[in-house]
């Protein structure tokens, strides 16, 4: 188990010490937010374990969409959505993902 949780914060870490400056200008919309948050919702949500969608899901594909700027889509979250995802699932997926 701490193994486990290791692992993701080891890749947490790696997540934000690699996001492509040029990606993350906050460019994202609205609309790639909630497609985002649509695809995404069974693998960001804080209660639950943390499981990795799969390359070709579309999931990963709303991903890439937006240059993995994993920063802007969370930016543009509700209170009430930030309250239900969880952040370092979502900026993981940056990683994950690519």
């Amino acid at each position: 188990m701490l193994a486990g949780k290791m692992a993701f914060l080891f890749l947490l870490v790696c997540a934000i010490i690699s996001l492509d400056p040029v990606a993350a200008d906050g460019s994202c919309t609205k609309e790639q937010k909630e497609n985002f948050v649509l695809q995404c919702t069974n693998f960001i949500k804080k209660n639950g374990p943390f499981e990795s969608p799969p390359y070709f899901d579309k999931c990963c594909e709303t991903v890439r969409a937006v240059n993995r700027d994993m920063g802007c889509i969370y930016g543009l979250l509700s209170c009430e959505q930030k309250k239900e995802y969880d952040e370092d699932k979502i900026l993981i997926l940056s990683i994950l993902c690519s």
